[in-house]
């Protein structure tokens, strides 16, 4: 089923995301400007979460300003939900030109875009003040000229916040709390081989399958962030909820590069300031959400802190993940990703 609606929008900066990138792909019906020919186009937004999340919210003041501002010539259809499929899949439609835009996290990008994974490395954002920064300044460019040349354009951030340890066996305290679960993780070489050095048994999955797994017991929990837990109900099937903070995450909206190349500086500016209204209402209503999400899941999960001798544990083990990324990734890019996000 698609949702299409409207709303409004300001400005978004020349740097960071918006220089990120876009690809080769091909799609003659994507590339040709919409404006300049005076017919209505329409855009396929896909994302794979809810509409009962802060991030459909975007999708919506995105779509609503994006018809304001081009007086109903630029039109954005909303598929929520994995409609479109899932992430993979998505993914792989937007690089060809076959879907417009999407949501996705940054681990999800490096399937595409190995260098995206700089962004999942453990224990490397200082406060989610510092990685919005990074990714609308020049850490933001860099990313994005990896990126366009795998044929995506990264336009901008949308948080989602920090991501802990869920499971159904036990609470974790220190990385031996973790020896034989065996937890869903993004399908990125980063988070593998993250858990696998805290001894876990990291599982490749798509979002979408998460919750019918946790309630078969395929998987005995994943990591996520505490929104999700309430907005996906996923506090029905896990008891333990364990405050990690290994990764501060964010959503990044991606569009197709040849389609983004073949808009009009006008109708590219409108886009931006679309998303420049949907961004900062975004991480607001986002920080709100990060707030209440504790206090909602208290009653219905066991939720424990760790200590700061415990948190050192998982930062010690996993050391030897980031100096293996370091050599795939190169030691500059990891080294300024710790400089920008606050690590260093």
């Amino acid at each position: 089923m698609t949702s299409t609606t409207r709303r409004k929008t300001a400005e978004l900066p020349r740097r960071g995301m918006m220089g990120l990138g876009l690809a080769a792909a091909v799609a003659a019906p994507l590339a040709a400007p919409a404006l300049a020919q005076g017919r209505q186009r329409a855009l396929r937004f896909g994302s794979p979460m809810s509409t009962n999340t802060t991030y459909h919210e975007a999708m919506v003041t995105f779509a609503d300003e994006l018809a304001k501002l081009s007086n109903n010539r630029l039109k954005v259809d909303l598929f929520p939900n994995a409609q479109l499929g899932g992430l993979k899949d998505m993914l792989t439609a937007v690089q060809l030109g076959t879907q417009s835009m999407l949501i996705t996290v940054p681990a999800w990008y490096s399937n595409f875009v190995k260098q995206m994974d700089v962004l999942s490395l453990p224990f490397l954002v200082k406060s989610q003040d510092s990685l919005r920064a990074a990714l609308e300044g020049s850490f933001g460019e860099r990313l994005g000229g990896y990126a366009g040349a795998a044929g995506f354009k990264l336009l901008t951030p949308w948080m989602i916040g920090p991501r802990h340890i869920i499971n159904n066996v036990r609470p974790v305290h220190t990385p031996k709390d973790l020896e034989g679960l065996k937890l869903r993780v993004i399908s990125s070489q980063v988070y593998l081989q993250e858990f696998r050095a805290l001894g876990a048994n990291p599982v490749a999955m798509d979002y979408s399958e998460v919750y019918l797994a946790l309630q078969q017991r395929t998987i005995d929990g994943f990591d996520s962030g505490l929104p999700e837990l309430v907005t996906g109900k996923y506090y029905e099937v896990t008891k333990y909820a364990s405050i990690t903070d290994h990764v501060t995450d964010v959503f990044i909206v991606g569009m197709n590069k040849a389609l983004w190349d073949g808009f009009a500086r006008e109708e590219q500016g409108m886009i931006n300031q679309a998303l420049k209204v949907a961004t900062d209402k975004q991480w607001k209503a986002q920080a709100v959400t990060l707030a209440e999400s504790r206090d909602k899941l208290a009653p219905l999960m066991q939720i424990n802190d760790i200590t700061a001798a415990e948190r050192a544990q998982f930062v010690e083990a996993t050391v030897p993940v980031v100096q293996q990324f370091e050599t795939i990734l190169g030691k500059d890019l990891v080294d300024e990703a710790r400089k920008a996000l606050g690590a260093a």
